[in-house]
């Protein structure tokens, strides 16, 4: 049991208290998804539109929604960021189509929630990228450059009066808003995705962890109460997919620490802030924040704590560490919310990997398992792209889904072995934190501090320093 559930699960559990009885039988099904999140709930949603009849089984240690879904900022965001690696991975032809389809993902995000009544407070405002002091300025350069390349345009210049306009900040020194991303309350979308997919037909067991991953021409999965034989497994793990062996050296779990006030409508309207508008900047240590249809804000600070060898155990389950951290930045960036009460602090179970993109694949040795993870701090959106690529493969559709270049494994580049990566991992994260701090204060960092700071894996969004 999760000892303290984020503010968005507590909201959404206020109207959904339906409960999936834990796995308490040995079971056959057609298709086995480890995993309730987005990526696990989108493809089996997927499945159930390819084939009605397909026999699907979701396992889920916690509630669906219970990890990474549940926890983030809620920024439904598009590839459009990530185009210059996405690019060097995919080609322009294959790059260029999946960055149309991160797009238009969004808006089917929205459209889907409408069509099935998943109230998730679903705002189609978009996402200022901002630069918070001067040496940020331009992080998007090089992205901008490459999308126009492609003849895409997703992204508008701001004068001063629109960004703090925006921003409801005067402490962006300057950014671009990208239209096409969208805010929503993704643990009411998590439960609404849970929710059509019963509707579907497939069977969910809730506070049921795999124990075990049985490989074989007929792979299984062994629960505590039973185990679940199926023609193909899908792993959709995210930052729990470190815990096995082939994932222990290409995703690096990490923590994003994140708040929420109270209800603060006139504060909000004294900064100017009452449109859902997503805002992050260009630190390595991203700040990423959003206001609710409920008038909070909703503040989160990125590159927290790395657990020793991947392993989350429950340290990630507990009220942030950093919640006056986390809330100090609030308030330089939003004077006026300096009297308004934090309501609640958490922490979210994010990734990274060395390109900044997640990957998907089959395990070497089984054309029968399948898997997607390491969205870098970005899933909301991306994931419902993973459902139709993990869908594909269960199908063994040979199609742009399941052929894509992210859809073949990890790069061949990896994260260091530990110990090195967890000693090594905060040794980059302090200089890191220095990085940003002297930039702040409009000062040179040490030759040692961005040399280190360069070993960073990318994270949601381009920095100057990669």
């Amino acid at each position: 049991m999760i000892v303290n559930r984020s503010f968005w699960l507590r909201q959404a559990l206020e109207h959904d208290t339906d409960v999936a009885e834990p796995l308490a039988r040995d079971l056959k099904v057609d298709t086995c998804i480890v995993g309730g999140g987005f990526t696990g709930l989108w493809t089996a949603i997927n499945l159930k539109r390819h084939e009605p009849a397909m026999e699907i089984a979701i396992i889920e240690k916690d509630i669906c929604g219970g990890g990474a879904s549940g926890r983030n900022g809620g920024f439904c965001m598009t590839w459009m960021s990530k185009s210059t690696t996405l690019l060097k991975l995919c080609g322009g032809q294959e790059g260029g189509r999946l960055l149309r389809e991160s797009a238009l993902g969004v808006k089917a995000i929205g459209e889907f929630c409408r069509d099935h009544d998943i109230d998730c407070q679903f705002q189609h405002n978009g996402w200022v990228w901002t630069a918070s002091n001067a040496a940020q300025a331009g992080a998007w350069d090089s992205t901008l450059e490459a999308l126009d390349k492609l003849g895409l345009h997703p992204y508008e210049p701001l004068d001063q009066n629109r960004l703090a306009e925006l921003t409801g900040s005067e402490g962006h020194h300057s950014g671009v808003l990208e239209p096409g991303v969208a805010t929503l309350q993704p643990a009411m979308l998590a439960r609404g995705l849970r929710r059509v997919a019963l509707e579907l037909g497939v069977k969910i067991f809730e506070s049921t962890a795999m124990l075990e991953l049985i490989r074989g021409p007929t792979p299984s999965v062994r629960t505590a109460g039973g185990t679940v034989t199926a023609d193909a497994v899908v792993l959709a793990l995210n930052a729990w997919a470190h815990e096995l062996p082939e994932f222990r050296r290409t995703v690096l779990p990490i923590a994003a620490d994140v708040i929420a006030t109270r209800p603060a409508h006139e504060h909000l309207q004294s900064a100017g802030l009452h449109n859902c508008v997503a805002v992050s900047d260009s630190r390595t240590l991203v700040n990423f924040y959003r206001t609710t249809t409920e008038g909070r804000m909703v503040w989160g600070v990125g590159g927290g704590a790395i657990p020793f060898a991947g392993r989350l155990g429950t340290s990630f389950d507990y009220e942030s560490p950093r919640r006056d951290q986390v809330a100090a930045m609030m308030r330089r960036f939003v004077p006026s919310l300096e009297s308004v009460e934090i309501e609640a602090a958490w922490r979210g179970p994010a990734t990274r990997t060395m390109t900044g993109l997640p990957f998907f694949g089959t395990l070497s040795g089984s054309d029968n398992i399948h898997y997607g993870h390491g969205y870098t701090g970005n899933g909301v959106g991306p994931c419902y792209l993973g459902g139709k690529i993990l869908a594909s493969k269960v199908l063994q559709q040979r199609d742009e889904w399941s052929e894509t270049p992210i859809a073949q494994g990890p790069v061949q580049k990896r994260l260091p072995p530990e110990p090195v990566r967890y000693f090594g991992g905060g040794l980059v994260r302090a200089a890191c934190a220095r990085v940003d701090h002297a930039q702040d204060e409009s000062r040179q960092p040490s030759n040692l501090d961005r040399h280190l700071a360069s070993f960073a894996p990318a994270g949601l969004a381009p920095t100057k320093q990669q």
